[in-house]
């Protein structure tokens, strides 16, 4: 296994203290650092998962909708005896 590739950077004493104060309950600013940067670089990864996902619920939600009004519309022709139209009109009017 590669020992890696040394990577440094000077940061200002305001955020040196930051550092420091976060890393105090287990390790050194330098190593606290370092995961801060390699969770930024898997970020994205994490970030694309999570929009992937979003999109699958707002589709679903988009289909349990489209469902619902097929449904109340069905609903007021049997029960209300409004005819098709009416229904589609009054779910259209209600469920903006």
């Amino acid at each position: 296994m590669s020992q890696g590739r040394i990577i440094s950077f000077r940061v200002t004493d305001e955020h040196y203290a930051l550092l420091a104060a976060r890393s105090s309950k287990g390790g050194s600013p330098g190593s606290y650092a370092r995961e801060l940067m390699l969770q930024a670089l898997h970020a994205e990864n994490v970030v694309d998962g999570i929009k992937t996902r979003l999109d699958r619920q707002e589709d679903q939600v988009t289909a349990v909708r489209k469902d619902f009004r097929a449904v109340l519309r069905a609903t007021l022709v049997a029960f209300a005896r409004l005819d098709p139209e009416q229904a589609r009109m009054w779910v259209d009017r209600t469920l903006r």
